[in-house]
C-alpha cells in the first residue's frame, strides 16, 4: 500500500474499476445511468469497504506506534519523597478542585548535549527555573508564579530516589533542592507556598533547544541591539524569530534585561512563554501530521515528570486541561521578595506580600494589573522595606527578633472541620516555622487560641502575627509546655485569619471571587495575551 493511505483516506493507487472492470464498462455504457447489474455493485461496494477498513488497520498501527514511542520518550519519577503528604486542596462549590503544576529549569549537565550546552559537565543539577502553573478550579483562569532561584528556605530533607544520597535539613538556597531529586523541588516549593503540587515537568537545556526547534522559533522583541557576554546571547534591536541555542540563551540571560538580576532574567521568561503559549495554540491548529509529531516527539523527549504524567494519554488531558483557560486569562507574576540584608547575593521571602499571593492563588484569585506597596529601585532588585511590614491593626508584635525555624508550635483541630491542623500546619512551614506538627484534634472551640508557657510568649506572638491572630487569640498557660494553636469554629477555612477571602470567618472561599487581585509592582505582571512591547536591556548589555 502507498504512503497515501497514511493520511488516513482510501489509497489513491487502488483503481476501483480495475477490481472490476465489467462494471467500468456496465457504467460507461449500458444500464442507463446505473452503475451495473446488483451484484456487480455489491462487489464495489465490499472491495471499497475492504480498501478502507484496510487504510484503518494502517492508520491505527501507525497510532499505536506513535503512542507507543512518544510514551517511552517520557522520563518519569515520584512526585513526593517516600512518607511524604500534601494536604488536600480546596474545592469550589461544584466539587472541582484546582490543579498546580510546579515547572522545573534544571541545569543538569548530565548527557553530551547539556555538557556542551552548558560549557562544563558534572554530576547532579539545580533548578534554575521553578514556576507554580496554577489552574483555578473552573478552568477560567491560571496564574504562573515564578520563584527566584535564591530564596532563601529552610531545605526538607530529602533522598534521591536514583542515587539514594540524602541531604536536606538546612537553610539554603531553593535552587539546590534539585540535587536530591525533582521530589525534593516539589516538597520544598509546598513548605514554602502552602500549596499542594499535583504534578511536575522537568525540562533541562536541550530541552528548551529541541522544542524550540520543533516550534519554528518563538518571536521576542528586545529594545535596543545587545550582547550579553554571559549568556552569549546577541540580538538587534526589535523582534527576533530565535529558537535552538539562541532561545536557551535568551531565557538563561540574567544580567542582560532590564536591571541585570535575577528578577529581570523572570521578567524576559515571562515574556518568552507569553509568546511560546501563543505559537503553540497557533500551531494547534495545523493539519500538518509531520509538525504535529516533531512538536510531540520534542516535548516527550525533552521532559521528566512525576508518574502520574508518566503516559502520554496523560499529557495529552492535561494539555487539553490548560488549553481550556483563555490566553487572555493568563498571568505571570513573581513571587514578592527582597534582598537578604546580611548577604545581597542571596533573596528572601518578603512575608507579608508573599502570603497574600499564596493565598490568593489558593484561593483561585487571578491577578490583574496594578500598583501596590513597593516599587523597583534604580538597581532592579526590590529594596528591603525601612521596617519590617507592619502587622495586621490588631495582631500583637514580638518584642524580641524570634528565628521561626526554632519555633515548636503545634497545631489543633477544634474547628470541625476536616484537614484544617494538616492545612495550618503547612501554611506555617511554607512560612518558616519549619518545626510546626500536626496535634490532632480538639474538643471543639468557638473562639481560635494560641495557649503558651511563660518562657515562650515572644514565640507565640511571632505565630499569632504570621497568622494574622489578634492579640485576644493569646493565652497564657503553663500547662502547655510549647506554643499551641487550636483552631476554632471561627476560622473553618483558609490560612490568613481575618483575610478578606469572602467567608463570615475571614479564611478562604470556596469559589474564586469574581473581581481580580492586584499584584505587588516587582512582581512583574504579565498577561499572555499582551503582544506590544520589548524586553528592556540592561545598560551594561546595550551595544551601540
Amino acid at each position: 500500500m502507498s504512503a497515501g493511505a497514511v493520511e488516513g483516506t482510501v489509497n489513491p493507487d487502488i483503481d476501483l474499476d480495475e477490481v472490476d472492470p465489467k462494471g467500468h464498462a456496465a457504467r460507461k455504457g449500458g444500464g442507463r445511468g446505473q452503475s451495473g447489474p446488483p451484484n456487480r455493485k455489491k462487489k464495489i461496494i465490499k472491495w471499497t469497504a475492504i480498501s478502507v477498513s484496510t487504510v484503518l488497520v494502517v492508520v491505527l498501527a501507525l497510532g499505536a506506534y506513535v503512542v507507543e514511542h512518544l510514551t517511552g520518550n517520557i522520563k518519569h519519577t515520584a512526585l513526593l519523597q517516600n512518607g511524604v503528604t500534601q494536604s488536600a486542596e480546596p474545592v469550589d462549590k461544584y466539587g472541582r478542585s484546582p490543579v498546580n503544576i510546579l515547572i522545573i529549569g534544571s541545569d543538569t549537565r548530565a548527557t553530551a548535549a547539556d555538557c556542551k550546552i552548558g560549557g562544563d559537565c558534572g554530576p547532579g543539577g539545580n533548578a534554575d527555573v521553578e514556576m507554580v502553573v496554577h489552574l483555578s478550579a473552573d478552568r477560567s483562569n491560571a496564574t504562573v508564579m515564578s520563584i527566584p532561584r535564591d530564596t532563601q528556605v529552610m531545605l526538607p530533607k530529602c533522598t534521591d530516589p536514583t542515587t539514594h544520597v540524602s541531604g536536606g535539613g538546612f537553610e539554603t538556597s531553593i535552587t539546590t533542592s534539585l540535587q536530591w531529586g525533582p521530589s525534593c523541588t516539589v516538597e520544598a516549593v509546598h513548605d514554602l507556598t502552602g500549596l499542594t503540587i499535583d504534578h511536575f515537568v522537568m525540562v533541562d537545556f536541550s530541552g528548551v533547544v529541541t522544542m524550540s526547534d520543533a516550534l519554528g522559533g518563538v518571536p521576542v522583541c528586545v529594545s535596543n541591539n545587545m550582547y550579553d557576554s554571559y549568556s552569549k546571547l546577541r540580538l538587534n534591536a526589535g523582534t527576533t524569530v530565535i529558537k535552538g541555542i539562541q532561545a536557551l540563551e535568551f531565557v538563561r540571560t540574567r544580567h542582560g534585561f532590564y536591571d541585570g538580576s535575577d528578577l529581570g532574567r523572570e521578567k524576559a521568561q515571562h515574556y518568552f512563554l507569553s509568546a511560546m503559549i501563543r505559537e503553540v495554540r497557533a500551531s494547534m491548529n495545523l493539519t500538518s501530521f509531520t509538525t504535529l509529531y516533531s512538536l510531540a516527539n520534542a516535548a516527550t523527549s525533552a521532559l521528566t515528570v512525576d508518574d502520574g504524567l508518566s503516559g502520554v494519554s496523560n499529557l495529552v488531558n492535561l494539555a487539553v486541561t490548560m488549553n481550556r483557560v483563555p490566553t487572555s486569562r493568563i498571568s505571570f507574576v513573581t513571587m514578592p521578595w527582597e534582598l537578604d540584608p546580611t548577604d545581597t547575593n542571596r533573596v528572601i521571602v518578603w512575608q507579608s506580600q508573599a502570603q497574600k499571593m499564596f493565598q490568593n492563588i489558593l484561593n483561585d484569585v487571578p491577578y490583574s494589573a496594578g500598583s501596590s506597596t513597593s516599587s523597583t529601585p534604580a538597581s532592579g532588585a526590590p529594596a528591603a522595606p525601612s521596617s519590617a511590614p507592619a502587622p495586621p491593626p490588631s495582631s500583637p508584635a514580638s518584642t524580641v527578633t524570634v528565628n521561626k525555624a526554632e519555633v515548636h508550635v503545634s497545631v489543633l483541630n477544634g474547628s470541625g472541620a476536616s484537614g484544617r491542623a494538616t492545612t495550618i500546619k503547612d501554611a506555617l512551614v511554607g512560612g518558616g516555622f519549619s518545626l510546626a506538627t500536626v496535634g490532632g484534634n480538639a474538643t471543639s472551640t468557638a473562639a481560635t487560641k494560641i495557649y503558651y508557657p511563660s518562657t515562650r510568649s515572644d514565640s507565640a506572638a511571632t505565630v499569632a502575627a504570621a497568622l494574622g491572630l489578634p492579640s485576644s487569640a493569646l493565652s497564657e498557660s503553663n500547662a502547655y509546655s510549647q506554643v499551641t494553636l487550636v483552631i476554632g469554629t471561627d476560622w473553618t477555612s483558609g490560612t490568613t485569619y481575618g483575610g478578606s477571602s469572602g467567608t463570615s470567618a475571614g479564611g478562604a472561599s470556596s469559589t474564586a471571587p469574581t473581581t481580580a487581585a492586584t499584584a505587588p509592582d516587582d512582581s512583574s505582571l504579565l498577561n499572555a495575551s499582551s503582544t506590544g512591547g520589548c524586553v528592556q536591556v540592561a545598560p551594561g548589555d546595550i551595544v551601540k
